[in-house]
């Protein structure tokens, strides 16, 4: 289904794919409990702020906003895709991400770890893409 020259069953496998790399990352490589741990918070202390409704967003924008970029690029193929989806992710998505870490108070283990999520998933959307 193709709407505004983006092929979007594309950009929703493309947001699958960066959700089913973070349930991979945070569910199976890194333990909830670990996660939790490094977060430095309780369970009760994310539950007062759950905002989980929100995280179909983010890949959504990733996936969307890929696709466009993809588009003007006339990036044609998985392999372009992936690669141009990891120097999306390490010039904008990365970095922003180290901006928390800089001005947080969070672990750098923490920041590696959503760092590689961001990074992978990007990879995995520009592939599908």
């Amino acid at each position: 289904m193709r709407a505004g020259g983006l092929n979007w069953i594309a950009v929703l496998g493309a947001a699958i794919a960066i959700y089913a790399v973070g349930f991979v990352i945070y569910g199976l490589v890194v333990p909830p409990e670990q996660w939790m741990a490094m977060s430095g918070e309780t369970e009760e202390q994310l539950m007062a702020v759950n905002r989980m409704a929100y995280s179909p967003i983010m890949p959504l924008l990733t996936a969307i906003f890929l696709a466009i970029l993809f588009k003007w690029g006339s990036v044609d193929s998985a392999g372009k895709g992936a690669r141009w989806a990891a120097v999306v992710a390490m010039a904008s998505a990365v970095p922003a991400l180290l901006y928390g870490w800089v001005y947080g108070t969070g672990p750098i283990e923490m920041t590696l770890i959503d760092g590689g999520h961001l990074l992978l998933g990007h990879v995995a959307a520009g592939a599908i893409l």
